[in-house]
């Protein structure tokens, strides 16, 4: 049987079949007319359905992984050949056959345990040209997101969305890149223009291990082919760091303070200093270099101070003056599911957000803090965690909740396939005073509910999801819809109390 073992080997096969691809596809229901089809997965049976379905539905050529077993006469004359090392070879192929897009946009490539979906949004934002967008919220522009199922696409999906941006004349791309998608290779062949690193926290110890090995798979982005900059959180350990080790010609520094005297003088700084809350959000001195802006913002929290740096910092990279910079900050807008906010005035505030790791709670109920303590009200907490997913962050979870909030309450939060109540046993353990209530819609009902028109009321861990997972099914779920159904119950309760 002829083997493959390079993208070179691959493109001198199809050119002696006659193929002329016009795409490439890991998943035989996206497959078009003129696809190559990957098959790197084992399949449940023997018969190739996969790769068969992908023939079916118009794919021109089937590579197939080396290492999985292949019966050549089961796809009669079809052209099928064997691979080694394919998953590795997907992402420069799939860059080849659409064209080389990553190389006709500047790839804005931002990882972190938090932060990502709001540093790409505001960088679809505020970016000058058209710049779409690759993430967590899906693909798209800012406003038209299509999901995708992945933070990071699989490496055919990213290049061919790549090269639909191209199509739509977008001239730059910010896209998240996950730890998980940087061990997979899912970026593999892409051009990389410039890489930020926002922070590094537990998550996924499910899938790395340890925190080295999480550090390490988004360091990767750092030691990148072709990295022209990188844009680094030194107020994070780790990122001090990789401020040693890139492989960038160009790097910035950003952080919520003056500039560190011990970094390298190559090294550009972009800051935040006399950072203060105020009754509309946040006003800070931003430090580029040289040069000082006065700046005020609606958005909350020091955490999102320290992304809007991130932001800045990536504009310097394309050339924006610091009065530009901070005239694109003022226009921008929360993505949805972070911080998103819900009645207020004379009502409960409650806030939606996606933070769903021990330090992205932290930080954004310090933020709420200040909120509460301007409105004379208590900092209320409700959150789950994720089934099948990082058990040793549940404990650790409740603690930091129960440590910055003046109530909590654990509920569930994507059970998948483990017992809810388990999951929150395990909460709890970091949260021993609690209120436990399972059922995450009569959880929030009843914290608004009983809630003082001066309380602040964080709902955290989902933001934009629309789902809850249970065992499997996927069930029409969204906190905000439900927060606002239960603002709109205690209105009518109070204005009944007061009617008597």
């Amino acid at each position: 049987m002829n083997v493959l073992t390079s993208r070179e080997d691959v493109l001198g096969w199809l050119l002696a079949q006659g193929l002329r691809p016009t795409g490439i596809c890991a998943d035989s229901r996206r497959v078009r007319v003129g696809d190559i089809f990957v098959a790197e997965v084992a399949e449940s049976g023997p018969r190739g359905v996969y790769a068969r379905d992908a023939l079916a539905n118009g794919a021109c050529a089937v590579l197939w992984a080396a290492d999985l077993p292949l019966c050549q006469a089961e796809f009669g004359s079809a052209p099928v050949v064997a691979v080694q090392g394919l998953h590795q070879l997907i992402g420069p192929l799939a860059q080849q056959v659409y064209g080389n897009p990553s190389g006709k946009l500047r790839v804005l490539a931002v990882t972190g345990t938090n932060g990502k979906t709001t540093v790409t949004q505001w960088l679809a934002q505020s970016m000058p040209g058209h710049c779409a967008v690759i993430g967590t919220l899906g693909a798209g522009y800012p406003g038209v997101m299509v999901e995708t199922g992945f933070t990071t696409p699989d490496a055919a999906q990213y290049a061919h969305l790549l090269a639909d941006f191209v199509s739509d004349g977008a001239t730059a791309c910010a896209v998240e890149a996950s730890s998980i998608g940087l061990e997979e290779g899912r970026m593999a062949g892409s051009d990389v223009d410039c890489a930020v690193f926002t922070n590094l926290t537990r998550d996924h110890l499910d899938y790395h291990g340890t925190m080295d090995a999480y550090a390490a798979a988004k360091a990767r982005l750092f030691s990148w082919q072709g990295l022209r900059a990188a844009v680094i959180n030194h107020d994070d350990a780790f990122g001090r760091q990789l401020l040693r080790n890139t492989a960038a010609s160009m790097v910035l520094a950003y952080g919520l303070s003056e500039r560190p005297a011990d970094l390298p003088k190559s090294v550009q700084w972009v800051g935040a200093e006399h950072v203060a809350a105020t009754a509309q959000g946040l006003s800070a001195e931003l430090v580029f270099g040289e040069e000082r802006c006065s700046f005020s913002t609606h958005i909350i929290g020091r955490h999102n101070l320290s992304n809007l740096l991130a932001v800045s910092a990536v504009l310097v990279t394309q050339g924006l003056s610091p009065a530009e910079i901070v005239s694109r900050l003022n226009k921008l807008q929360p993505p949805a599911g972070r911080m998103a906010c819900y009645g207020g005035q004379q009502q409960p505030l409650v806030v939606v957000d996606y933070a769903h790791t021990p330090d992205a709670l932290v930080h954004v109920l310090s933020a709420l803090r200040d909120v509460a303590m301007a409105r004379q009200g208590r900092l209320i907490c409700l959150f789950g965690c994720g089934g099948d997913r990082d058990p040793g962050k549940r404990p650790e979870m409740g603690h930091a909740a129960t440590a910055a909030a003046d109530l909590v309450c654990i509920t569930s939060d994507n059970p998948r396939w483990e017992d809810a109540e388990t999951i929150l046993s395990a909460i709890a353990e970091g949260a021993p005073n609690a209120i436990r209530i399972e059922d995450r819609a009569q959880a929030i009902a009843a914290l608004i509910a009983q809630a003082g028109s001066t309380d602040v009321i964080l709902l955290a861990g989902k933001g934009h999801e629309s789902t809850q997972e249970i065992r499997g099914q996927y069930y029409p779920f969204d906190d905000a819809v439900h927060a606002q159904d239960a603002l709109a119950a205690w209105r009518v309760a109070h204005m009944a109390s007061a009617a008597v």
